[in-house]
């Protein structure tokens, strides 16, 4: 399980948000957080919440993009290297 604290939580969401391929996935976010239960994202989902986190490290680097979405971005990757 990988959580992100309030700070983390809310840039992440913001940057799906911008992202037309990542959009559903903030959807499921939403959905999920309502719920109060864990996230489950789809291939495609995956696909495109890996490449905004990619970005997000491109930009600030792990230490700037913090633990948690860094942690979510390796984790993302072996789910989607263990599928393919």
């Amino acid at each position: 399980m990988v959580t992100l604290n309030n700070q983390e939580a809310h840039e992440f969401r913001e940057r799906l948000r911008s992202n037309p391929a990542a959009r559903s996935a903030e959807g499921t976010i939403a959905v999920s957080s309502n719920a109060s239960t864990s996230i489950t994202f789809s291939s495609v989902e995956k696909t495109a919440v890996l490449e905004v986190l990619r970005v997000w490290d491109d930009e600030r680097g792990p230490a700037g993009m913090g633990a948690g979405p860094a942690e979510l971005r390796n984790a993302l990757a072996e789910e989607l290297a263990r599928e393919s």
